[in-house]
């Protein structure tokens, strides 16, 4: 080949083309090695995390997330917890043994994939979750006359999908994750870069660092994962734009009872305001708590979460059922 002629494998047949070419490939290389080794590297920091929590070593359930019942078996009234994404009972703080002394009988539930190891939220889909739910508020309806749900984040947008499949008597949504509260650094939405990142990012560290609540020390008392998979934050995302939907909040009709931190970190607080507007219920009452973050059940307000919760649920007592039992 001459001097200066066109190297036919290469167009512009410059040395520099290829220079280009070669550091690019070598960029991509390095950037394929630092995402698996990363995801090898957390995979085992999320088993490792994991092995040294207390567990039920018949059923590998975090100690103090097993599902559990309080109250009298046979009230006529019945309290559903719903806990939220990859958390367990603990987000409700005592608020369940208050309504068990007040006559309910109550039921905190523990989610498919959580409370045992997160490797298990994987397996997770949207229905898969909205199944348990659905189990067992059949179970509670067919006990009682009338079945409350009580909820937080994640367990908000699932109790809101339920709500408009079957009889229920009240919702308690306690910072309802129907979206993430976006800041302007996100650039894009954080559902889309869950969405772009979690095909080659598998795992995201949460830890307590990641709790969000403004009192620091309620967090050694609330329950959760370290890690958390990517493919599950997918899950959440889904469930969140299912249950803020019209078609689904113009099927809530049951009385709501909404409480939400102004500056919730976590689930937005903007998200839930439209939510809260598209619900065709005519009993409904949104109650802002300024001094809470995401973990409104814990934080700074929360004798102002009990009362308001206590107040609604002495309300859906007194009142007469708004659902026949079947």
């Amino acid at each position: 080949m001459w001097a200066g002629e066109a190297d036919p494998e290469w167009p512009a047949g410059s040395a520099r083309a290829r220079r280009r070419w070669r550091r690019l490939m070598g960029v991509a290389a390095a950037f394929a090695a630092a995402l698996l080794t990363y995801n090898a590297l957390a995979f085992t920091l999320a088993l490792h995390a994991e092995e040294d929590k207390l567990r039920n070593p018949e059923t590998g359930i975090l100690v103090g997330a097993e599902p559990r019942e309080l109250g009298p078996e046979n009230s006529p009234r019945a309290a559903l917890f719903i806990h939220g994404f990859g958390g367990a009972g603990t987000d409700f703080a005592d608020l369940p043994e208050r309504l068990a002394e007040n006559g309910w009988r109550v039921r905190i539930m523990l989610l498919p994939g959580h409370g045992t190891y997160p490797r298990e939220m994987r397996d997770q889909t949207p229905d898969t979750l909205l199944d348990a739910v659905r189990n067992e508020v059949k179970t509670l309806r067919e006990r009682h006359e009338k079945v409350i749900l009580l909820s937080h984040s994640m367990g908000g947008a699932l109790s809101t999908l339920v709500a408009t499949e079957m009889p229920v008597d009240g919702l308690v949504l306690g910072a309802p994750y129907f979206g993430v509260t976006y800041r302007w650094y996100y650039v894009l939405p954080p559902e889309v870069w869950g969405k772009l990142t979690a095909p080659v990012v598998r795992w995201v560290y949460k830890g307590k660092l990641f709790i969000q609540v403004n009192r620091k020390e309620a967090k050694d008392h609330i329950i959760g994962y370290t890690w958390l998979p990517s493919r599950a934050i997918g899950v959440l995302a889904e469930l969140g734009t299912r249950a803020g939907a019209p078609e689904t909040l113009s099927k809530i009709t049951c009385p709501v009872l909404l409480l939400h931190g102004r500056h919730d970190v976590a689930a937005s607080p903007q998200a839930a305001e439209e939510a809260f507007a598209g619900m065709a219920s005519r009993d409904k009452r949104f109650v802002w708590l300024e001094r809470s973050n995401h973990h409104v059940y814990w934080d700074y307000d929360q004798d102002q979460v009990f009362e308001e919760t206590l107040a609604f649920a002495s309300k859906i007592r007194d009142a007469r059922a708004y659902h026949k039992k079947p």
